[in-house]
């Protein structure tokens, strides 16, 4: 009973220090929970135990397993080292690799790193029994036991090649003092490298040895180095790094293709950044592949590569160095597509059949003085002002003047728009021929025109593996990707903002944003969009939803059991995508990560990070319909398994019993709305496949294309190149989700009969804006006023008959003739019906003296006529005492044509009553009439 009874209490107890002492990163709470610990043992003035253990320095090398490196893994080792270390005696991770850095190795060589120093581990036992340490579990703080040593010292050693791939037919491993740390512990006294059959010395007699080593390759593979180890005790280990080796290939020839060549931004056009205190040149990059064996440029299409920052992707196979048929993919077979019987379609070399010299733009890495400009992640202006420079150049050379056609994938569809629009302003403001762009189509492939969005989720996530972590691979991850000036223009919602709402990078996005609106889209071109998101409202995900968890169980429970750190036991993240609710107050998570420590029965978070997001009126840009992209897909491939050829990997969980559980591998990438740069609504999930989009005004472009479904970000399919083939030959396109029906209206509206000289107004309602509208009549018409979709025709004569109103419709260069006939009235003839008669009765024996009743009767005459009768120098009363028998108003009742006449008495009603005051014969007039005049007087003589 009393072991149960302390079981319950320790729970109890154990619950007090779930949360973090601080507010700092992993080791500044690991320094505040050893606080009170005498740290005189540890000798090699490194306690690895300070730092997150992604390396897992306490297990590598440590038993007769088989442990192997990479350079990654190697940086993260030295990272960990350094930060773990009381005393900073060696050289700085970053100074590490700046050093690397200035290097400048070839790409065939093959640098070798080699850690080799003892380093010190908390040992604080794993029962009560054998404890080392005392806790208390109130303050979460550790002391002492009386002559106890909570710490036991190791060595490591790692060596690993110090680049991820190298290319090349001979490749050549070579050392440098500057990639050596040695603090303290055995020293090595050989080293020897085992590789392709070949063995090479590193280290011999402990110098390392300046001779560089070369062999040869047979194939492009993953090369596993050994490399055995002799101490100065003269034992030996024998340790393992992996490096990519590509063997060089010969490309096939595609057709006459140019040098790659470059162009830089002429003097009008440097660009001086948000963050920077002058102006630099831009550079590009760019390949001709022509459409004939002459070698002019006649007809000119251009295709600009999007956002690649450290330009991994070139425009042609043979442009890499290192190219890995496994990994890389080239601009130019990122434009080929799978038609609908699977094959693969080469769109360059079609565009290339039909007359058109494709020349294809790229972004690369470039030296300004000491600055290093990643063309690929640079300021969108700036690569702008290089694309004008570069279509001034090809405009000098080219043969004859046709128009242009350019294409801008993703960014490269604000680089283009940009660039586009600018010359446009400055043609109109100058009027110099060195602005006229000479553009006829700009095909925008859908590009960020209101942004792009990563998931802030994730974007949160390698943050917390940065900084909380100390993550090195995370750390190159936002310096690479996330903190480049063009990310930071097109993130809509950026890791860098302390809020709960979709919030750009300060003094970036909404600066570029503005920016690109008030400069607006080119006009003086056809303007399409080529689209990857569903216009139906088609999401990408579920609101809130999980869609990725790493679990990494600490633990090791291999050939040295124990845990790798009392503090890092197990480490847990959850990523979710932003709320897609509209509106309250309610937050739900986007990541949540901690890191666990325990000791005996205790458990507490070290470290517990999460972020959370808000309703916001449009909805989630996770989730949004939209081309999608992979992000979450690649962060657990990359923790998982991770690549050697990737520089920039998050973690490296090499020796972690790692789960990953992912859920969603996809996210909203460029939401439709902003692949539109829609104006309408701004609720991100709305349908707006129901209507056409261009004929409402919502969205800038002449027409587009987009798919049912979302599609991966920069997809081509055989339905959307027909569609975009289609326009580049100037058969202009339908929007994809309009039929031609649609388009037009039915009808002019309008009256349909008009009299001599007489006006009338007639209109017809387009469906879209930008309706093309000519009117024109037949010759006895005449068009007096001409409102576009309104007009005003008056009939001339002398043809009698009808005539027609026609209005000549064009949209979408769809025309249709759309007519009114419109009937000619005359005014009536005197001529007596056939059958006409008009019979009158005596009815004063009924209704009294001088009542009599006239009989007209009903037949149908010309269309709109009606008859009026007179009773000349008559005395006539009225009697309304009989309503059956209708009722007429005489007075007035002369001459009456061209007034209003009461609706009962047009001809058709068939019987009236007339009360006489005398009894005399008499004579009554009739006459016809329309609203075109009258006809002359009939008349009748009747003997009462």
């Amino acid at each position: 009973m009393k072991k149960i009874t302390f079981w319950v209490l320790t729970l109890i107890i154990s619950m007090q220090v779930q949360a973090q002492l601080t507010n700092g990163n992993f080791t500044t709470e690991i320094d505040e929970r050893i606080k009170n610990l005498d740290k005189t043992p540890i000798t090699s003035n490194i306690l690895v135990d300070r730092v997150f253990p992604v390396a897992s320095l306490q297990i590598f090398n440590q038993n007769t397993q088989k442990d192997t490196s990479n350079v990654a893994h190697f940086k993260q080792a030295w990272s960990e080292l350094y930060r773990a270390s009381y005393i900073k005696n060696f050289a700085t991770v970053e100074n590490f690799k700046q050093q690397l850095k200035n290097k400048n190795y070839a790409k065939n060589v093959v640098p070798i790193g080699i850690i080799n120093t003892e380093f010190h581990q908390c040992n604080f036992g794993t029962t009560e029994q054998n404890a080392t340490v005392d806790f208390n579990p109130t303050t979460g703080l550790f002391a002492n036991k009386p002559n106890k040593n909570p710490f036991i010292k190791k060595q490591t050693t790692i060596i690993a090649p110090l680049v991820a791939k190298v290319s090349g037919n001979a490749i050549t491993f070579t050392t440098d003092n500057l990639f050596k740390l040695y603090k303290h512990g055995k020293r090595i006294k050989t080293l020897q490298l085992y590789t392709n059959n070949t063995s090479f010395n590193l280290v011999s007699n402990y110098n390392l040895v300046t001779t560089n080593f070369s062999t040869t390759y047979p194939s492009t593979a993953l090369q596993t180095l050994r490399f055995v180890v002799t101490y100065s005790d003269n034992t030996t280990k024998t340790t393992y790094a992996t490096i990519k080796i590509i063997k060089p290939i010969t490309y096939a020839q595609r057709g006459l293709v140019s040098n790659l060549d470059s162009i830089e931004a002429h003097n009008d056009l440097l660009f001086q950044g948000y963050d920077e205190n002058q102006a630099y040149r831009g550079k590009n990059e760019y390949r001709i592949y022509y459409n004939d064996n002459n070698e002019i440029i006649d007809k000119p299409l251009y295709i600009i590569d999007g956002y690649d920052p450290n330009d991994a992707r070139k425009i042609d196979a043979e442009d890499y160095i290192d190219f890995d048929p496994d990994k890389n993919q080239s601009i130019y077979q990122l434009m080929s597509y799978k038609d609908n019987s699977n094959n693969n379609v080469d769109l360059v070399k079609e565009l290339n059949l039909k007359g058109y010299d494709v020349i294809i733009v790229n972004h690369p890495v470039y030296k300004r003085g000491s600055k290093t400009i990643d063309g690929g992640g640079d300021y969108i202006e700036r690569n702008a002002y290089t694309f004008i420079s570069l279509l001034r150049h090809i405009k000098s050379i080219q043969q004859g003047n046709e128009e242009a056609v350019v294409i801008g994938p993703s960014m490269g569809g604000l680089i283009s728009r940009y660039a586009l629009a600018y010359m446009e302003k400055k043609y109109a403001e100058t009027g110099e021929e060195k602005w006229n762009h000479n553009t006829r189509l700009w095909v925008s492939f859908d590009s960020p025109h209101q942004g792009a969005n990563i998931p802030i989720g994730v974007q949160k996530g390698i943050q917390y593996f940065a900084e909380t972590l100390g993550n090195e691979s995370a750390k190159e991850f936002i310096n690479e990707e996330l903190n480049k000036p063009a990310p930071k223009q097109m993130l809509v919602n950026h890791y860098t903002n302390n809020t709960s709402f979709p919030v750009g990078a300060p003094n970036f996005r909404n600066r570029f944003q503005n920016s690109l609106e008030t400069l607006g889209i080119p006009t003086n071109l056809r303007k399409i969009a080529l689209i990857n998101g569903s216009m139906s409202g088609v999401l990408n995900g579920t609101s809130s939803s999980k869609y990725l968890e790493i679990d990494d169980d600490l633990r090791h429970f291999g050939p040295i059991g124990g845990i790798i750190s009392v503090f890092a036991d197990r480490f847990l993240a959850k990523f979710y995508h932003t709320t897609n609710q509209k509106s309250g107050n309610s937050e739900t998570f986007v990541f949540d990560g901690g890191i666990r420590g325990k000791f005996l029965w205790w458990e507490w978070w070290t470290t517990r990070t999460n972020y959370k997001s808000k309703p916001k009126t449009k909805g989630s840009y996770d989730i949004a319909p939209g081309g999608y992209f992979n992000a979450q897909q690649l962060l657990v491939d990359e923790t998982t398994n991770p690549g050697t050829d990737f520089t920039w990997y998050l973690l490296n969980w090499t020796f972690h019993d790692l789960k990953s559980n992912l859920i969603d591998p996809t996210h909203s990438f460029i939401p439709t709305k902003s692949s539109l740069a829609y104006t309408g609504s701004n609720v991100l999930d709305e349908n707006i496949g129901n209507e056409n989009r261009v004929c409402t005004g919502e969205t800038p472009f002449d027409s587009y294309f987009a798919p049912q479904e979302n599609q991966e970000h920069i997809f081509l399919t055989q339905q959307n190149v027909d569609w975009l083939t289609q326009e580049i030959e100037g058969n202009e396109q339908l929007p994809s989700n309009v039929v031609e029906d649609d388009l037009f209206s039915k009808e002019i509206r309008g009256p349909e009969k008009l009299c001599f000289v007489e006006t009338g107004s007639y209109s017809y309602t387009p469906k879209c804006k930008n309706t093309e509208i000519e009117w024109s009549v037949t010759p006895n018409l005449q068009i007096v006023e001409n409102h576009h979709d309104n007009i005003k025709v008056m009939f001339i004569g002398p043809d009698s008959g009808s005539g027609v109103i026609t209005a000549t419709v064009t949209l979408f260069g769809i025309t249709k003739v759309i007519n009114k006939y419109i009937r000619i009235l005359e005014i009536p003839g005197s001529q007596i019906p056939f059958g006409f008669d008009v019979k009158v009765r005596d009815v004063s024996g009924i209704l009294g003296l001088g009542w009599y009743s006239f009989f007209i009767p009903s037949s149908e005459y010309a269309e709109g006529e009606t008859w009026e009768w007179n009773i000349p120098s008559a005395q006539i009363t009225q009697n309304n005492s009989y309503p059956d028998y209708g009722s007429l108003t005489f007075t007035n009742f002369y001459n009456m044509c061209f007034t209003n006449i009461k609706p009962d008495f047009p001809f058709t009603h068939s019987a009236y009553l007339i009360k006489f005051l005398y009894s005399a014969p008499f004579i009554i007039q009739f006459r016809r009439h329309n609203r075109c005049g009258c006809g002359e007087w009939i008349t009748k003589e009747f003997n009462p």
